[in-house]
């Protein structure tokens, strides 16, 4: 990215580097208002000089002979984050508003190899949604996911193929889960998501061991956990329109799950979204603000629904910049 401004930034010493970091923290405090366009270039602007002045310095040794430019540059960045932070306010962004941006401003949406990779991996995941959920009760269901889950475990993942199968797998008894998600609201569940972690971190132990290639592991893992997330955030949707909530802690959780998307999906993740998941994902974000019902099960004025919660959303964006 720093490419672009290589003319504009062209440096001679580590001073020129920081004041031309001061310079444009100086225009953002200067910079009343924003909308989602605006707020986009921003922040690619922003990427753009902080990459160039930090390489600069780094190449410079400034941050191994003087701690002074390293504090500066720190303060100055500090001081950019708050001023966009500043700036979340200055519009009513929407929840589509927020996903455009998280994918304008990754650092990989011009990633061409990415794309290429998610295009191969893209007929994979389309077939698991032709493969039927199981027929079968809550605690069949959970006895199925723990018997999985531990035996996957014990025979180890340690190529391409059982990746595949373990994604595969998976993805039917996660979206068998799913339909008994409204039954889970007092299930101890803690095993499940400990067990799946460990074998999610065992999948990138074996790519760093040469067993799966980096590429396949970071791609197809990446878009599970895309997958999961948008499955679990409409599943929730479809109680919240269709069923009453138990609780307040059950209703508080429901919100939870239907927001994540928007939290934990990062940079890299974003850029592996397919057509069909991006579907999904607009999805929610077209049943997000229209419901009352929504607004009343999280005990949330529409307001805030509709325009609080997307700022909020943001900021904790920006914060991870």
């Amino acid at each position: 990215m720093s490419c672009a401004d290589k003319d504009k930034l062209d440096f001679k010493t580590s001073n020129d580097a920081l004041n031309a970091y001061q310079t444009y923290l100086n225009k953002m405090k200067q910079t009343g208002t924003t909308n989602t366009n605006d707020f986009i270039k921003e922040v690619k602007e922003w990427h753009s000089i902080a990459d160039t002045v930090y390489h600069f310095l780094m190449k410079d040794s400034s941050f191994v002979k003087n701690i002074h430019y390293a504090n500066q540059y720190a303060s100055i960045h500090d001081s950019i984050r708050f001023e966009m932070l500043r700036l979340t306010e200055t519009w009513r962004y929407s929840y589509d508003d927020v996903l455009k941006i998280k994918e304008q401003t990754s650092a990989f949406h011009d990633d061409q190899e990415l794309h290429e990779a998610v295009s191969e991996a893209q007929p994979f995941f389309q077939a698991l949604d032709s493969i039927q959920i199981f027929d079968d009760n809550k605690a069949n269901i959970l006895s199925r996911y723990r018997h999985f889950l531990r035996d996957t475990k014990k025979n180890g993942i340690h190529d391409k193929r059982a990746m595949l199968d373990f994604i595969s797998k998976e993805d039917i008894i996660f979206r068998s889960f799913l339909a008994h998600i409204y039954e889970m609201d007092n299930e101890p569940l803690a095993d499940i998501t400990q067990e799946t972690e460990s074998i999610c971190r065992n999948i990138f132990i074996a790519a760093r061991d040469g067993e799966i290639s980096a590429r396949d592991a970071m791609v197809f893992m990446s878009m599970r956990t895309v997958r999961r997330l948008l499955q679990n955030s409409t599943a929730c949707i479809y109680d919240i329109n269709n069923q009453q909530m138990k609780s307040k802690a059950q209703g508080n959780a429901y919100l939870w799950m239907i927001i994540q998307p928007f939290i934990s999906i990062d940079q890299f993740s974003i850029a592996t979204l397919t057509p069909q998941e991006h579907s999904n994902f607009n999805y929610i974000i077209s049943q997000l603000p229209k419901s009352v019902k929504f607004a009343k099960t999280f005990d949330i004025d529409q307001r805030a629904l509709n325009y609080l919660l997307p700022q909020q959303l943001l900021k904790m964006y920006v914060l991870t910049l």
